[in-house]
């Protein structure tokens, strides 16, 4: 099949770039007028497009999973997303409105979602399908070490009283630690303990027919679902600014709490590494759910939080990374309760029911105290 027929076939790609160019053309029309009923179309038209898209990005990452094996398949969907995920809260640092809070808010709501409600939903559907699902207990405990230093160094500690002269030494400290422990964590997961985040159950490739009919996984091109996968991520996150920006209009208008936009966008932002978890769930691949649900989280905190620091030296503006007291509680809830249901290296349905709850929880929050 030549490179214009495949491009062709590639149809959530096709509808991400249409549409991207009809929202560039009527931008005015549609997000200066604030009008509800305005908001939601232009909210539900780009969530749906949005969606598509991403089970397109999910179709070449499994390719590449499969084809590269684990943990490099998942890694590659992990770096094209947090990069995303990156440049659209510096260019949004940047562009729009000081909020110092606006980093730490998205990653807290990124994690959240991730550890909670992705973790929560995958293990409800592999426990009710398969009853226990197994992966390397290496790899959670690995994880949940890195996300436990991480998370307390660069979002509890802040919120410690301390002098203000000391903020901006120990943020340069921050920015040190996170890069280093980051580069020496990918590291040991691609070469000195690459074992640890594998599973030795995992398909092999003549039995993934079933899952893309019609394609030869080994005769697949790395590169060119490498960067179809890129730019439909791009696409993703372009329109994921828009839908955003239908989000703030509707909940102003509505008089809603604020860090409900920042949840939605978080949800649509990393919806490819979430429906990519999902479905290796109910494939019976939980160690692909772990390496992505944890590996994303780890990345969200120890990336973004180095690179909102380094725009805040820039631009001169503020950043607060402090968690508020609820924030605090439930992230270590999160935590402890993350290590606890992976101790054994299975899951089952009652672990990802503790799970949700904890993500329901976290809805709840927003509306209770935000």
């Amino acid at each position: 099949m030549s490179l214009l027929n495949r491009l062709k076939a590639e149809h959530s790609l096709i509808l991400s770039a249409i549409s991207l160019i009809i929202v560039g053309i009527f931008h005015q029309d549609l997000f200066e007028d604030y009008s509800l009923s305005v908001s939601l179309i232009v909210f539900f038209v780009l969530f749906i497009i949005i969606i598509y898209a991403a089970m397109g990005v999910v179709h070449h990452a499994e390719i590449l999973a499969y084809k590269f094996g684990e943990p490099f398949g998942t890694l590659i969907l992990t770096f094209t997303a947090i990069t995303v995920e990156i440049i659209m809260i510096t260019e949004i640092m940047l562009n729009g409105d000081e909020d110092p809070t606006f980093a730490r808010d998205t990653i807290f709501s990124t994690v959240m979602i991730l550890l909670n409600g992705l973790i929560g939903v995958s293990m409800l559907i592999g426990g009710f399908k398969y009853g226990e699902q197994f992966f390397n207990l290496k790899s959670s405990v690995s994880f949940f070490s890195m996300i436990l230093i991480v998370t307390g160094l660069g979002l509890i500690f802040p919120s410690i009283p301390h002098q203000a002269a000391n903020e901006m030494p120990y943020q340069i400290f921050l920015i040190i630690i996170c890069l280093s422990l980051y580069a020496f964590f990918i590291r040991m997961q691609t070469k000195d303990h690459k074992l640890f985040f594998s599973y030795s159950k995992h398909k092999i490739l003549d039995e993934l027919k079933e899952e893309f009919p019609g394609i030869n996984i080994k005769k697949e091109s790395a590169l060119y679902h490498s960067i179809v996968m890129v730019v439909a991520i791009i696409l993703i996150s372009i329109l994921a600014e828009y839908l955003s920006t239908a989000i703030d209009n509707g909940v102003n208008i509505l008089g809603l709490p604020k860090y409900l936009a920042s949840f939605i966008v978080a949800l649509v932002i990393i919806s490819p590494e979430s429906l990519t978890a999902l479905r290796a769930a109910r494939n019976n691949e939980m160690q692909r759910t772990i390496n992505i649900a944890l590996g994303s989280a780890l990345s969200t905190i120890t990336l973004t939080i180095p690179a909102v620091i380094i725009v805040g030296f820039i631009t001169g503006q503020q950043i607060i990374l402090a968690l508020t007291p609820y924030m605090t509680v439930m992230i270590l809830l999160t935590i402890i309760i993350g290590i606890l249901s992976t101790s054994r290296g299975d899951a089952n349905a009652l672990q990802g029911f503790i799970h949700f709850v904890l993500f329901v929880t976290y809805i709840f929050i927003i509306f209770l105290f935000a």
